[in-house]
């Protein structure tokens, strides 16, 4: 089979196959585009993704400096109201002992005084025994 074409028809198969050959270069070129957009999507994306990690790790470090920051602050106040309990208790203690060294001393003092009480009632009542005796002679 012998397949005859003129000129006119030459020449439009030549413009047909150039324009097919344009459009299949332009494809693999937009390709080729296509594909160097996505790994420069995927680098910024890796790049983005490190700096998210560095500042999450360095958040969390902060942190954890701040905790034991405040946890050696808070060992200090306790030890501190730690020495002025003890203080305290000392200071009850001894209000406590003097307290009870005072009543100590004030039962003491009511029970020299009832004696003297006593006594003087017995000294008066044996003074106006004395002057009943004396009338009565």
């Amino acid at each position: 089979m012998h397949i005859s074409l003129n000129q006119s028809q030459l020449g439009k198969l030549f413009l047909a196959l150039t324009l097919i050959s344009l459009a299949t270069t332009a494809c693999s070129q937009q390709s080729q585009e296509l594909s160097e957009r996505e790994k420069d999507i995927d680098k910024q994306k890796e790049v983005q993704m490190k700096v998210v990690e560095r500042t999450t790790d360095e958040l969390k470090e902060s942190v954890e400096r701040q905790k034991e920051q405040n946890l050696q602050a808070i060992e200090v106040n306790k030890k501190q109201l730690d020495i002025e309990k003890a203080n305290l208790d000392a200071q009850s203690k001894e209000v406590k002992e003097s307290t009870s060294f005072v009543k100590k001393n004030l039962d003491k003092q009511a029970d020299e005084s009832k004696k003297i009480v006593d006594r003087n009632a017995q000294v008066a009542k044996d003074g106006l025994k004395d002057i009943v005796r004396a009338n009565s002679n």
